[in-house]
């Protein structure tokens, strides 16, 4: 009797799965990220501008329907974000040209696991509005700063370079952090336009007295399976 009823759970269960198979959907894509940090004393107070940081993400996430409009969406895509300054200055003094210049290029790299709960609803032949909204668990991989500085006076010039690395014993970054946000697109055939905008929940920074957050706008093309 207990064999039978086990057999019972297990077809029961398959056909579940099975039925939920027919409902995936594996998505693929690409797109723009532009990332806004800003940092802020315990007191509340601004410190410094905010950072602009631009890059890309690609990955892919897997959909699982619910129904006929609503389902739940994990996924694992790559982040890449860059930014880039270049201060020059120069004027002569004394009829002697005097200059100097300074750059920094910062490189971030890190894995996003988002899990959405989608919507989707179809409002002409082969045409559908979506939704989507839920956390981003992020990771970051790698966060490097350059640093490039260089002063002439006339006929003599001289120049330094280093390097930071923001994750590592002696950073300021926190390599975990997980974001919420949502957003919103339209799909057409088997290519799903997005638009999504998402925030940090957690400390950036590893420094007590400081608060680092992010705001991040992200729009990108997927490729439904």
């Amino acid at each position: 009797m207990k064999n039978l009823k086990m057999k019972k759970v297990l077809i029961i269960v398959a056909s579940l799965l099975i039925g939920m198979q027919a409902h995936a959907q594996l998505v693929t894509g690409a797109g723009y990220l532009h990332n806004i940090e800003s940092t802020k004393s315990k007191e509340g107070r601004a410190m410094g501008d905010a950072a602009h940081l631009n890059g890309f993400y690609l990955g892919a996430s897997y959909n699982l329907a619910f129904g006929q409009y609503f389902g739940v969406a994990p996924g694992l895509y790559l982040d890449m974000l860059f930014q880039s300054k270049n201060i020059y200055e120069g004027s002569p003094f004394g009829g002697v040209p005097v200059g100097g210049s300074f750059s920094s290029n910062y490189t971030e790299v890190a894995l996003s696991l988002p899990v959405n709960l989608t919507g989707q609803y179809e409002i002409g032949n082969n045409i559908s509005i979506l939704a989507f909204a839920g956390p981003t668990f992020r990771l970051g991989l790698m966060a490097r700063s350059t640093y490039n500085a260089s002063a002439s006076i006339g006929p003599i010039h001289g120049s330094t370079s280093d390097a930071y690395d923001h994750y590592g014993d002696k950073g300021d970054t926190n390599r975990f952090n997980i974001l919420l946000g949502g957003g919103v697109g339209v799909q057409v055939g088997d290519i799903q336009f997005l638009l999504g905008y998402d925030h940090t929940l957690l400390n950036a920074t590893k420094f007590e007295n400081f608060t680092t957050g992010r705001h991040q706008i992200k729009a990108g093309i997927n490729f439904a399976f």
